[in-house]
């Protein structure tokens, strides 16, 4: 039989996933593939690879990882669960969209198109399930130097400082149409004037006093 890499990741995937809730047996691996994968594994068969090509090792009927197997595990679920924060946060999709589209992404991101998502949402500690997303280098120098993420929430941006619109994630598509209507698209200068009592932007010469809940929407690069 041809041990698909795809089902390698899927099983690594368990294993780190079942680690995470103390439990590391073959059953619960199993549990979790057939609940998870897209597709029907061999998980036996699977997991014999995995042996072979010293990923992991079986211990009384529980799988423990060896260096290579978990430092391959770590980048699937760090892609996996930085893909779930991009289509939860940013595309707004359903959560089986997000469940479908999520496994999809695991496999076919690459190192830099991870670290630059990452860098985008802000370095995450957490997927909107709340379990924790594995350090990249990119988290590293963040919290080593601080360095800011390249795109944030208007709401956050400082008082005074000059910033263009990214992108909006508005909830209504009326809504979407008055920003637009008052110039608040894509490209467009954008400078935080006043938090209180409203919150007022400005562009250009126009200043517009809007909700915060739709300065929550407004995605925007710090310049």
């Amino acid at each position: 039989m041809i041990i698909r890499q795809n089902w390698i990741d899927e099983v690594l995937e368990a294993v780190w996933v079942a680690k995470e809730t103390n439990k590391d047996s073959i059953q619960d691996i199993k549990i979790i593939c057939e609940h998870d994968a897209q597709e029907s594994i061999d998980i036996d068969a699977t997991v014999k690879e995995m042996v072979t090509q010293n990923l992991i090792k079986k211990d009384n009927g529980r799988v423990l990882f060896l260096p290579e197997g978990k430092r391959q595990a770590m980048n699937i679920i760090r892609r996996h669960r930085l893909a779930e924060r991009l289509l939860v946060d940013v595309l707004q999709v359903s959560e089986s969209s997000m469940e479908i589209t999520a496994c999809q992404f695991e496999h076919i991101l690459n190192l830099e198109v991870t670290e630059s998502v990452c860098a985008f949402l802000g370095h995450p500690p957490l997927c909107p399930h709340g379990h924790p997303i594995p350090l990249g280098s990119c988290c590293k120098a963040y919290q080593r130097d601080r360095v800011k993420p390249l795109v944030i929430r208007l709401i956050d941006v400082e008082l005074g400082k000059d910033a263009k619109i990214a992108f909006i994630t508005p909830s209504f598509h009326k809504r979407f149409e008055r920003l637009t209507a008052l110039g608040v698209i894509a490209g467009s200068h954008i400078v935080v004037h006043q938090r209180k009592p409203s919150f007022v932007v400005r562009l250009g010469e126009t200043e517009l006093a809007i909700d915060e809940d739709i300065a929550r929407e407004i995605y925007v690069k710090p310049l």
